[in-house]
């Protein structure tokens, strides 16, 4: 059975009266780079949000500039009138495109999300170049000659005229400039 300590037992135990230090300056730096990374890693979380949606803006203008493609490429088939540059067969593919950016066209208020300097349009996405990140990009496509099914995509050429159908390849020339595919369409 234990017996209560006595007076002297508790006298020949020599308890500290200073509290115990749980935390020495070690941990103390310890918290303070943990605190320091999870801050920066929320920036850079927030950062990369505000950038995608901006990627994501850019594809969703590209996708309706496909589907105006898409729907008007079947008006111009049929010899209907859609938009005074993409109207005359023999007119140039430049003058289409500057239309429908220009005022009164439908796209008159496209612009670059990601670079707000940079180019709406471009003929291809150059690694290095900031004015073509964000860029909107219309290839031409044409048939292959092993196989007339297939179809393989170049740049368009500015005085491409449009006097037949247009085989229309669109991407978006996102972070890192890779080509980001927003799809394909007759014109």
């Amino acid at each position: 059975m234990p017996t209560e300590p006595t007076e002297s037992t508790l006298k020949e135990r020599s308890y500290d009266s200073k509290p115990a230090k749980y935390l020495e300056a070690a941990d103390y730096a310890w918290i303070i780079v943990f605190a320091f990374v999870v801050l920066v890693n929320l920036w850079f979380g927030l950062h990369n949000h505000a950038e995608e949606q901006k990627v994501a803006e850019t594809k969703a203008n590209a996708a309706r500039l496909l589907a105006w493609f898409e729907d008007n490429g079947k008006m111009r088939e049929s010899g209907q009138s859609i938009i005074s540059g993409c109207n005359d067969p023999s007119g140039a593919w430049r003058e289409c495109l500057a239309s429908l950016v220009a005022s009164g066209g439908p796209f008159e208020t496209l612009t670059n999300q990601l670079e707000p300097a940079g180019k709406v349009f471009s003929d291809v996405c150059v690694r290095g170049e900031l004015a073509t990140l964000g860029s909107i990009v219309i290839e031409r496509g044409s048939p292959k000659p092993q196989d007339p099914t297939a179809m393989v995509y170049a740049r368009m050429p500015a005085a491409q005229d449009l006097s037949s159908k247009l085989p229309l390849k669109i991407y978006v020339c996102a972070r890192s400039f890779h080509p980001m595919h927003v799809g394909e369409t007759v014109f």
